[in-house]
């Protein structure tokens, strides 16, 4: 599936995979940041922003396989850093363990590596009857902006809160149907974690009521040589709420796992 994306800047690749109902468009600050001295690719995931939006449900793994064809037609062949947070988290996970010849470095963000309980599968069908009802994802809407944000966040940044909601009103209800459907169905990939073998930054906003840093913890000591990094003042959306502490961590992150020298031909 030909996705739709960002490609700015110099030097080693980051592919940045955003959350639900969301887009690219909350890396601006990212792109701008890390993009100064990395090539920073961010996609829309199937059914979400400009990409294509395909009847019927989708799965984590087609979306791992969109981003491995983009990063085919960009002709990346190398191993590259892997950002994903909440859903995009998902995807990176996906592809930690299905392609871990492609990754170099991986960024797991305010997600976790469990399956959804019988509990979340029937309220992530609820939702999405609720907007295959609307025709719209005003519902979905609705019940992830008092989640995806900090409490300080909505109140005091409002004019940052109402840029991401019309990105998620740019979705398509059968978008955003697929994919509560994908990340319901999707597997328990705990067992990956301990297999990961690049350097992993696990990243979560103080606040986060969606995961938890707990629970990001637990993630980060499961993964050999991973580390957590907490970001003050921030949700479930760290990166796009608390951008300066977040690209700061991320940048050292970068710095310390630079890319290796090709080998000289044979």
């Amino acid at each position: 599936m030909r996705l739709a994306y960002t490609d700015e800047g110099p030097g080693p690749a980051v592919v940045l995979l955003h959350g639900f109902p969301l887009g690219r468009a909350m890396w601006k600050e990212q792109v701008t940041a890390i993009g100064s001295m990395y090539r920073v690719i961010a996609p829309d995931l199937r059914g979400h922003g400009e990409s294509p939006a395909p009847d019927g449900d989708y799965t984590i793994d087609e979306m791992a396989d969109d981003v491995i064809e983009l990063l085919d037609t960009l002709g990346l062949d190398v191993p590259v850093v892997v950002g994903g947070l909440s859903m995009g988290g998902y995807v990176a996970l996906s592809l930690a363990e299905r392609y871990p010849d492609r990754l170099r470095a991986l960024l797991l963000m305010d997600t976790r590596a469990a399956a959804d309980s019988p509990e979340a599968i029937a309220k992530r069908e609820e939702l999405a009857q609720a907007v295959l009802k609307a025709g719209n994802p005003g519902p979905a809407i609705e019940a992830m902006i008092p989640r995806l944000f900090s409490p300080w966040f909505v109140e005091n940044r409002p004019e940052l809160v109402a840029p991401l909601r019309r990105v998620m009103e740019r979705n398509s209800a059968r978008g955003v149907i697929g994919a509560l459907r994908a990340m319901a169905a999707r597997p328990d990939r705990t067992p990956v974690l301990a297999r990961i073998r690049v350097p992993t930054l696990v990243l979560v906003g103080e606040e986060d009521a969606i995961t938890p840093p707990v629970e990001l913890q637990a993630m980060a000591d499961a993964i050999p040589g991973a580390r957590l990094e907490v970001v003050p003042r921030a949700g479930h959306l760290a990166p796009y709420e608390n951008p300066p502490v977040a690209n700061g961590v991320i940048l050292r992150f970068l710095d310390e796992h630079p890319e290796p020298p090709p080998h000289p031909p044979s």
